[in-house]
């Protein structure tokens, strides 16, 4: 109780009165559903311009074939899964919800949420829903989308047949307003998206006037239940999004206005100075970047003014992906969602760079173009550019702490921001941690997320030990407090950074071991980089420092500092629900500070040493015929 006095005590007046509002317009849902309230009404009318119109598909579906035969063909082959009514979900396999189709339970781990009122479903607890994020990513129907499309690729009636089926029982299974399918209004706001896509797909069958009749009582729960307060991130984004869609296509104003002010106001509040998205997390960047584009093109479509700041919002998100996208490996910092806007079978790493394909045609930009995708070909119909070559650059930043360093096709990353927004929701203690990749390929990776609610899973993925930086005394640098929060959000502090065409520096430390002090040197040289980790602060202490190995490039780590070399088996996680078994080495000591160690990592696997010296007012390091001195007034000189 006393907690919960102290939560409202902090609550501006507006939030009391948002939050008191949506308590009561729950409990009168839920009375007037008890009373025999029928939710639907007559289908609205077809108004808006969607990203096509009906005469469009026939071309549409040519240049599919032509263009991306492949693409298609595993469409029609996912189809073929569904309509058995079996289904690839995140980073699972061959999921079976039953038949009929049980859209309240997770497989997985064999637990069914209850079909009472949504507001009363406790979907964060684990024991009593299991992980919702399963069962909700079949509850987004974007595997009716597959069913439409394969229908319209092949005509065979019994895709049809199946979509139309499984929307049916849908309806009967989740009658307004019980059950878990209705405690998000993000969940209800990807449905609707969904729904959007098959009608147009399906314009010419009778079916498509319920999909647009079942749309009416989505935007009515979306705008009583925006999460203006429960999660006002990509959530309160997805959600203004939706609204806006359903608003433009079928000529309701109010919907119209109120998505296109959120998804306005949150472009300015989400994404940092330097384009990077606030969540800390490059998934949640792309997720957020998705809802940013579409929209943008659905206003284009529609004659609605785009403000130029909302442009260049997209212009500095999309040359932010395209910077930590130089190795094509952009790499996976902060949590790993899973779903994504267009398509959920594009959710791996290497998918990541979707949007640029979207961006580059948007804004002229060939050298972002990573090549054409199914995506922006719907969006974009027949609009192309070209590809051009991206020189490799070396960019900093500041705002978000993520420092590329790029050459010779090679492309390591400094992440020296902070732990998230907020609480750190969706961002892992990874402080000062490197990522390095080539070609699509990684040496140097992020374990991933594995899980949001598997306690001991969630925690681990999270943790320090997790991510190339080092560890102190068995610890991360900030303590989880719940799945989407931290008990302490130390941040990094970065104290230098020099860019030149044959090295760059970045300095940085953190005080989330206080009173130790972690201080990380990052060199990039010719060929290599040197690595440097000082360690200050009072007494004696375990220093672990890890080195989490992909299974692309080959390279090799050269020591130096006599610390004990442990190599093991570590678990990764490429998708969410996905886990591996990847490869880390560990360097470790225990030592009285202050203490320092040092790596060279360098691409083949010519023998080389690494040898250091100490010299009044300098330290200097030597490998693969090159010299590095850090100078006691913090240059550094290279030779």
């Amino acid at each position: 109780m006393t907690r919960v006095v102290a939560r409202i005590a902090a609550m501006s007046p507006r939030e009391i009165r948002v939050r008191a509002t949506q308590e009561l317009l729950k409990r009168c849902d839920a009375a007037a559903a008890r009373l025999g309230r029928r939710w639907l009404g007559p289908a609205p009318d077809v108004c808006g311009r969607f990203f096509f119109e009906p005469q469009q598909l026939p071309a549409i579906f040519d240049m599919l074939r032509r263009e991306l035969p492949r693409e298609m063909e595993r469409t029609i082959a996912d189809a073929e899964r569904i309509r058995r009514r079996t289904f690839d979900l995140l980073g699972y396999r061959g999921l079976g919800f039953g038949d009929p189709i049980d859209w309240h339970l997770d497989p997985v781990h064999g637990k069914r949420s209850p079909l009472v009122p949504w507001y009363r479903i406790r979907f964060l607890d684990f024991e009593a829903a299991g992980d919702h994020k399963i069962l909700w990513e079949l509850n987004r129907h974007q595997h009716l989308v597959t069913l439409a499309k394969a229908w319209r690729l092949t005509g065979d009636n019994g895709f049809l047949d199946e979509l139309i089926a499984q929307w049916r029982g849908w309806r009967a299974a989740n009658p307004y307003p019980l059950g878990i399918n209705w405690a998000s209004s993000l969940e209800v706001a990807f449905r609707s998206l969904s729904w959007i896509w098959v009608e147009r797909l399906l314009f010419d069958q009778p079916f498509a006037a319920e999909l647009r009749a079942a749309q009416t009582l989505n935007a009515r729960h979306i705008r009583r239940y925006l999460s203006t307060y429960f999660a006002p991130n990509t959530h309160l984004l997805g959600e203004g999004v939706a609204l806006f869609f359903l608003g433009v296509l079928y000529g309701v104003p109010r919907w119209r206005d109120a998505g296109w002010r959120i998804t306005l106001e949150q472009m300015e509040k989400q994404v940092r100075p330097d384009g990077f998205h606030f969540e800390q997390s490059t998934y949640y960047h792309v997720y957020a970047l998705d809802f940013f584009l579409h929209a943008r093109l659905l206003a284009d479509a529609n004659g609605i003014p785009v403000p130029a700041a909302y442009d260049a919002g997209l212009e500095r998100m999309l040359e932010a992906l395209a910077a930590i996208s130089q190795a094509d490996a952009p790499p996976r910092l902060g949590d790993d969602d899973g779903g994504r806007l267009f398509d959920p079978r594009r959710n791996m790493g290497r998918h990541m760079t979707d949007p640029l394909a979207t961006g580059a045609v948007l804004f002229n930009r060939p050298e972002w173009n990573p090549g054409l995708t199914e995506e922006t070909l719907w969006l974009l119909g027949g609009r192309r550019v070209g590809r051009a070559a991206r020189t490799p650059r070396s960019t900093a930043f500041p705002d978000s702490g993520v420092y590329v360093m790029a050459a010779g096709g090679w492309q390591l990353t400094v992440d020296a921001g902070p732990i998230g927004w907020g609480n750190g929701g969706h961002g892992h203690a990874d402080l000062l941690s490197v990522h390095l990749a080539r070609e699509g390929r990684e040496f140097l990776t992020d374990p991933g997320t594995a899980s949001y609610m598997r306690a001991a899973e969630r925690d681990w993925f999270r943790s320090t030990a997790a991510h190339n930086t080092l560890e102190v005394d068995g610890r991360s640098q900030a303590l989880p407090a719940a799945p989407f929060a931290w008990r302490n959000m130390p941040a990094a502090r970065v104290e230098k950074w020099r860019s030149e065409p044959a090295f760059d520096y970045f300095r940085g430390s953190h005080e989330g071991y206080a009173p130790v002090v972690h201080r990380r040197h990052v060199v990039r040289l010719e060929g290599w980089w040197l690595v440097r980790d000082e360690v200050e602060g009072p007494g004696e202490h375990d220093v672990a420092a890890w080195w989490h190995l992909g299974d692309g490039v080959h390279a090799r780590l050269i020591p130096c500092g006599g610390w004990e070399r442990v190599e093991q088996d570590t678990p990764r996680s490429p998708a969410y629900g996905l886990i591996a078994k990847g490869r880390s080495i560990c360097f470790r000591t225990r030592a009285r500070l202050p203490a320092e160690f040092a790596v060279a990592i360098i691409p083949g696997s010519d023998a080389a040493d690494l040898e250091a010296r100490d010299e009044p007012g300098r330290k200097i390091f030597e490998c693969a015929g090159r010299r590095v001195v850090f100078r006691d007034d913090g240059e550094v000189e290279v030779s």
